[in-house]
């Protein structure tokens, strides 16, 4: 059912409570009892309307969330998902949101990776269905949350700013606490949730301590407590940090539960005005109330909030309090990139435009198409293909018996590197068919005939032996690309080459990919260091690796017949990217 606070009425079939706060925020749910958990989830969020799904058998989520990107009381919109039926059209309206600058925060459960048991290339195998569609509704600019707690904590953030008519900004975040403990807690919590904490400037510590002489430790987050009046420290600190520069927002991280002592919400009131006082003329910096656990905070700072602070945000729990903050700042900057650049795919625009119901959409999920025949292309053939693509792909002498492997070898004049050549042969090292650094006629007619013999033994059908030179040294990567059932092609990188599925250090972006999400991926890695030159190493060339990466999603989005693509391994070096081995694996038959 439809609860529409925009018209104050009730087609819910749940219990509907007249406490239930209008606002900007729609809620939607394919789960009855989620959308119970948004009606009950207090006085954190503001509701335009809260909207459960059912069986979806007339209308979809796709509907109700065009409607609600179409209502101008709506500013924002919380999902819970359990599937996408109409996959494409989710991503287009999520676009369109971006576009609108209504942010959209969703909990997407049935994190499935039964898609890796039909993957032919390695690639395939990393892009798993959850990774796919993370990288899916990152290209749309939604907000991914774990849980409902960060649902709803990020929620309350995106409503505060729509009270305050503030921004979070690049989220710069200074941070005040109550305890040097918690201070500590509060650093070891912040690389887990990507905020930003900037350590405090020369000149804030100076006014720190002039104002506050008996001030021990001045840094980010900061604990002024103790070093005088509640009053008189906090809004020294405050002052101090709003005055530098250095931050967006202002945060004060307090510890007093819901049942307070008269003494205890005093406390709370002093610091809480102290940063409220500091931030009031400021309309550039955001105040922020957390409440270190996700308990209550008292009554009387949820109200001085919303009177003196202008309805200022007020988050449970310190983690979802800084993923909130960290995810809606890297979200106003997708919101200003696409603004100023567009969508992440061409069609997006005019399929959020349609307003057809879900009986003739035109943007059905390809999910259902049954499959035709799929081809896997040996190695010489794939990397033909990508050559064809204008990607740099070693040289590769194709030859029938041991005598001419040694010709071949001589002809490249230095180590190279012999593989079994064999139809449908996807994964030559997994059987030894793979010999690398050969030199001298002795060793490559030795290692041809040791490869033969291997394809005999395993009834392969051998076309012969590739030769192909050793590739000069670099780092190795995977690069790949896997067409998704539900949200189509999707570009992999990562590290490690033929270890890469061991390492599972891997990035994931929608194609086609653009120079700039290119480039992000190299940084995305756990390993990224390794490209920039570690221990003597020199740095890659990235430009050639983000041409690859740029090219095969240029591939996934041109060539609907390609199901996958393996560059595996990439030797990224100084002097450019080379492929130095290739799958490619096509619907249909072969030519």
């Amino acid at each position: 059912g439809v609860i529409d606070l925009t018209a104050n009425s009730a087609t819910y079939i749940g219990d509907v409570s007249p406490y239930l706060p209008r606002g900007g925020v729609a809620g939607i749910a394919q789960s009855g009892s989620v959308s119970d958990a948004f009606v009950h989830s207090g006085d954190r969020i503001g509701f335009s309307r809260i909207i459960s799904c059912g069986a979806e058998v007339v209308l979809d989520m796709c509907d109700y969330l065009a409607y609600c990107l179409d209502d101008p009381e709506t500013t924002a919109v919380i999902l819970f998902v359990e599937g996408f039926k109409r996959p494409e059209r989710f991503l287009a309206l999520a676009d369109r949101a971006l576009e609108l600058g209504k942010p959209i925060m969703a909990v997407k459960v049935g994190r499935s990776e039964h898609a890796q048991a039909a993957s032919v290339a390695h690639s395939g195998s990393l892009a798993g269905e959850a990774r796919v569609t993370d990288a899916a509704l990152d290209a749309a600019g939604v907000i991914r949350c774990r849980d409902l707690d960060e649902l709803l904590e990020t929620a309350g953030l995106v409503d505060g700013l729509r009270r305050t008519g503030r921004r979070v900004g690049r989220g710069r975040t200074g941070v005040v606490t109550v305890s040097t403990g918690e201070a500590s807690l509060i650093s070891d919590l912040a690389p887990r949730t990507g905020i930003d904490l900037p350590p405090i400037p020369p000149a804030a510590r100076a006014a720190i301590l002039e104002a506050l002489p008996t001030m021990g430790f001045v840094g980010n987050p900061l604990d002024p407590w103790g070093a005088a009046d509640p009053a008189v420290a906090y809004g020294a600190a405050f002052e101090a940090l709003a005055a530098s520069g250095a931050y967006d927002v202002l945060a004060i991280v307090h510890d007093f539960p819901y049942r307070s002592l008269v003494s205890e919400v005093n406390t709370a009131d002093a610091v809480t005005r102290a940063l409220l006082d500091t931030t009031a003329s400021r309309p550039d910096i955001l105040p922020v109330y957390v409440s270190l656990t996700s308990g209550e905070p008292p009554p009387e700072i949820k109200t001085l909030l919303d009177t003196v602070g202008g309805g200022a945000p007020l988050l449970r729990g310190a983690l979802e309090a800084f993923r909130a903050i960290a995810d809606v700042a890297r979200w106003e900057g997708r919101h200003a990139a696409r603004v100023g650049s567009g969508p992440w795919r061409h069609a997006w625009p005019a399929l959020a435009a349609d307003r057809t119901s879900y009986g003739a959409d035109p943007a059905a999920t390809p999910a259902t198409r049954a499959r035709a025949t799929v081809t896997t292309l040996p190695e010489r053939e794939s990397l033909e293909f990508l050559a064809s693509a204008g990607i740099t792909v070693t040289a590769a002498t194709p030859v029938v018996d041991a005598a001419s492997a040694v010709e071949a070898a001589r002809a490249f004049g230095g180590a190279v590197a012999l593989k079994l050549d064999a139809a449908g042969l996807a994964h030559k090292s997994d059987l030894g068919g793979v010999v690398l650094g050969l030199r001298g006629d002795d060793e490559v007619h030795a290692a041809a005939l040791d490869l033969l013999e291997v394809g005999r033994q395993r009834d392969l059908v051998v076309r012969g032996l590739l030769v192909e030179p050793m590739a000069a040294p670099g780092v190795e990567l995977i690069v790949g690309l896997r067409r998704d059932p539900q949200f189509g092609p999707a570009v992999v990188l990562g590290l490690g080459g033929v270890l890469a599925e061991v390492m599972d250090d891997v990035t994931i972006r929608l194609a086609p990919l653009g120079e700039a999400a290119a480039m992000s991926m190299l940084d995305d890695l756990r390993g990224a260091r390794v490209l920039r030159g570690v221990r003597g190493r020199p740095a890659i060339d990235r430009q050639a690796l983000v041409d690859v990466l740029m090219a095969i999603g240029r591939l996934g989005a041109d060539r609907a017949d390609i199901l996958e693509i393996d560059l595996n391994p990439v030797i990224a070096s100084p002097t450019g990217a080379l492929a130095v081995d290739a799958l490619v694996v096509l619907e249909g038959p072969p030519a």
